[in-house]
């Protein structure tokens, strides 16, 4: 079976969408874990106290149940 011109134009565009929803999805998730962890590591190397895990937390899965719902963007390739 022979692809038209048509079909490849399509094939390639939805490839691209879906390699840049790909890389939106793992920059988010890189966002929420460095968020998650820095919201451990920086009160400890502070020493400071208070509210900060209880703010930075809840943003990090957040942003990474965001990174995931941006998968919902992907075209099929077919």
């Amino acid at each position: 079976m022979s692809l038209t011109e048509e079909d490849r134009a399509r094939r390639l565009a939805a490839k691209r969408n879906n390699e840049r929803v790909k890389l939106v999805a793992s920059t988010m998730n890189t966002v929420a874990l460095t968020t998650f962890g820095a919201a451990f590591i920086l009160p400890l190397v502070n020493g400071a106290t208070g509210p900060l895990p209880v703010i930075w937390i809840p943003f990090a899965v957040a942003l990474h149940f965001g990174a995931q719902a941006v998968y919902r963007f992907l075209r099929s390739e077919d």
